[in-house]
């Protein structure tokens, strides 16, 4: 028969198949058991739900509790570093959601996103949630969300990848991701805050800017305009936004809205550029009345003998445009078979080449023009 054991040689054997445990904020290791606190930092364990399950086991079941204390010290997916410190990543992805919202919502400028980037306002909202709440694998569901959020603001941003305020977006989902990979000191988690912090308010101010969509290699980004009720879309030139009435009033006038017809008014405000679109549908309208008066409340012309964009139909007529504020620039008119009566506007204000017939003027109705689709 073998000798048994010693107590001091269970002791060991013991403490040897011990978890090492280590501290998630300054990596010390190992923690005592039944400390409240990192012995080196002063970190304190006992608000983690994990250490008061731990606290409450009774003397008999002291090997589950050994195995708990791995998971509440241990750095793994349960509980770790992040999980402890879930503040400055929450604060980050709500940043995140309130940069989203604004885009989404084309509440400081418009990028014409699909309706699902709603979707990523949720997801940085759902995943704030969870890393405070700490349930479940809660650092390895961050870094899931956050990847599928960087593959959607690339794919978002497959027009113009370079362009400023694609890149503050891309640049904000890589800041979040780096505070939930590996485990953060208080150097990387309050860098990473101040980091976040930053990039959703670039992301929000190049949002607001007109024209930023203009990228680096040449391409940008182009502002959608759809009414659908009248049944238009137009896709602006590059620097081309959405302006209000007010904007256009000093250059252009836009038509008041009538029980039949409204416009929309747009520019390239930087470059002088001012027009408008409008459609009007009623019955027994002729085109030379319907152009005429369209004419007569914005400016005076005489009609022009070259072609007219595409959209407008084969029933149409061109002008030339000159406004009360000396803006010229271009009129066209169209009468769809459906009996809608379109007119298509754009000036130039301030400059020489803005006059009727030179190329500068005309290459800007052509390029409106071109982005113009009737339903």
């Amino acid at each position: 028969m073998g000798v048994a054991p010693s107590w001091a040689e269970c002791s060991v054997r013991y403490t040897r198949a011990m978890p090492q445990t280590l501290c998630p904020s300054c990596g010390h290791s190992p923690i005592p058991r039944g400390a409240s606190a990192c012995p080196a930092c002063g970190e304190p364990f006992d608000h983690l739900q994990s250490y008061k399950k731990v606290g409450r086991t009774r003397l008999d079941r002291l090997g589950d509790a050994v195995d708990d204390e791995a998971t509440v010290f241990g750095g793994d997916l349960v509980t770790s570093a992040v999980s402890a410190h879930p503040g400055p990543v929450a604060a980050v992805l709500g940043a995140g959601a309130a940069a989203w919202f604004l885009r989404a919502g084309g509440v400081l400028g418009s990028l014409q996103d699909p309706s699902w980037t709603y979707g990523l306002v949720a997801l940085d909202l759902v995943l704030a949630l969870v890393l405070v709440l700490n349930r479940g694998p809660v650092k390895g569901i961050a870094q899931t969300g956050l990847t599928v959020q960087l593959v959607a603001t690339a794919w978002l941003a497959r027009g113009a990848p370079t362009a400023p305020v694609h890149v503050a977006y891309f640049a904000l989902g890589l800041v979040a991701l780096f505070l939930v990979v590996g485990e953060p000191g208080p150097a990387r988690r309050y860098t990473g805050l101040g980091l976040g912090l930053a990039t959703a308010l670039a992301s929000a101010v190049l949002l607001a800017m007109p024209g930023t969509g203009a990228s680096l290699g040449g391409g940008g980004v182009r502002q959608l305009l759809v009414g659908s009720e009248l049944g238009y879309r137009l896709e602006l030139p590059v620097g081309w936004e959405r302006l209000t009435r007010e904007q256009l009033a000093t250059h252009l006038p836009l038509p008041a809205a009538t029980l039949h017809g409204s416009g929309v008014g747009f520019g390239d405000m930087a470059r002088g550029r001012y027009g408008f679109l409008w459609v009007e549908r009623s019955t027994g309208v002729k085109l030379e009345a319907g152009c005429q008066g369209l004419l007569s409340a914005v400016g005076t012309g005489e009609e022009a003998r070259t072609a007219s964009p595409a959209a407008l139909g084969s029933r149409s007529k061109l002008y030339t445009l000159s406004t009360s504020a000396g803006a010229r620039g271009t009129l066209g008119c169209g009468l769809l078979p459906d009996g809608r009566l379109v007119g298509l506007a754009v000036v130039a204000a301030g400059s020489g080449d803005a006059q009727p017939g030179d190329t500068g003027g005309q290459e800007s109705f052509a390029a409106v023009g071109e982005g113009l689709a009737l339903q």
